[in-house]
């Protein structure tokens, strides 16, 4: 029998802001620009879960050649405006989160962003307020997603032990992470086929945030 969890640890892009439907639009022009034609469809199936450098080391390969500083930072540009114009919390993740600080039960955010762009991101749709510093991102640790570590550093940071905090995620690669780090998982369905969350290890799988609050009254 699991234990009670101690620790709600949630990823960033895609469970509490909506920001993959921007990221994949502005990534796939991008890319396409570097000489690799996709859409925002074929952006997300590929790069979904990865890091900034996973993604770009995938698409030096297929173009031949290295990304420069410059393109790298002209994708940036791009996204941050889009970000500030159009980026929202995941609908409902708000009460969710609203919710458990209520009661003052620990949260914690781990990414595979980097750490300037997840402040900001949580910034801007309110939700920042709730993490404080338990904000962890792969850039801080040795191996992204699918790797262990980015949740192994969020737990080590609230000071719980792995198998007491449970992870909210909606990409494989995060639930293999969390899974690998020996915490019980909640898949997020919203856009990821629920059957590829559960076969990369879940053992919950919801598709609205409502089901998720609801499934948190009962275990917490």
């Amino acid at each position: 029998m699991q234990p009670q969890p101690k620790l709600v640890i949630f990823d960033c892009d895609g469970v509490l802001v909506d920001s993959e439907p921007i990221a994949n639009e502005v990534g796939a022009a991008w890319i396409t620009e570097l000489g690799w034609p996709m859409d925002g469809k074929e952006a997300r199936a590929r790069f979904l879960g990865l890091s900034d450098a996973a993604m770009f080391a995938l698409v030096e390969q297929k173009i031949g050649r290295t990304i420069t500083a410059e393109e790298i930072a002209l994708n940036h540009v791009r996204l941050t405006a889009r970000f500030e114009a159009d980026l929202e919390a995941v609908p409902g993740v708000v009460l969710v989160v609203q919710a458990l600080a209520a009661r003052g039960f620990p949260m914690a955010v781990a990414s595979s962003g980097e750490r300037e762009k997840i402040l900001t991101n949580l910034t801007q749709v309110g939700l920042l307020q709730f993490f404080g510093d338990q904000i962890s991102s792969a850039t801080e640790v040795a191996q992204a997603k699918p790797a262990p570590d980015v949740y192994l550093l969020a737990a080590q940071k609230a000071g719980f032990a792995p198998r007491d905090c449970l992870a909210i995620e909606d990409s494989p690669n995060g639930v293999l992470a969390a899974v690998r780090a020996g915490m019980q998982v909640i898949g997020f369905a919203r856009e990821t086929p629920a059957s590829d969350l559960t076969a990369a290890g879940a053992h919950q799988v919801f598709e609205t945030m409502a089901e998720v609050h609801e499934y948190l009254g009962h275990v917490l």
